[in-house]
């Protein structure tokens, strides 16, 4: 039954036209060099997802240095002075160069997220672990297709 279940899926899949969104092989860029500030698992995720999309065979070749950083800011105190709501901000820097190093393009992308501070330190950590990864996330997506539409 399961794999009567598995052939129409896949029969079905199969003929109605799907196609990725996101595919090398429609890309028109291939990317040389990825220079980035910061070697951290954010920057990485970055990297690794724009440049999974790099076309080998492209005419377009591309250096991109990337510049990462993030602020958190203190937007709400309590009486005391305690802080009870954070700002946490991510700012990527892209520049783009052609295979002569001649800036080709340079874009700013950013995103922000504003959260409770939990009396839980490692609740909060977390918390703010999964915020930025969220962030990341739509900025990577932005970047991409920023390079889709633009080179």
């Amino acid at each position: 039954m399961k794999n009567i279940f598995f052939i129409i899926i896949f029969l079905f899949l199969n003929s109605c036209g799907f196609t990725p969104i996101y595919s090398s092989k429609d890309s028109n860029y291939k990317i040389m060099s990825f220079q980035k500030n910061i070697n951290n698992n954010l920057t990485n995720y970055i990297q690794d997802s724009v440049t999974m999309l790099s076309n080998d065979n492209a005419k377009n070749v591309l250096k991109i240095d990337l510049n990462f950083s993030e602020n958190i800011t203190v937007i709400l105190k309590d009486s005391k002075g305690d802080p009870k709501k954070n700002r946490l901000t991510i700012n990527v820097d892209l520049e783009i160069f052609d295979i002569n190093d001649n800036l080709t393009l340079s874009e700013k992308f950013f995103e922000s997220f504003e959260y409770n501070i939990d009396d839980n330190k490692f609740t909060l950590k977390q918390y703010e672990k999964n915020i930025r990864q969220n962030l990341v996330e739509e900025i990577t997506q932005q970047i991409n297709t920023f390079l889709a539409q633009t080179i």
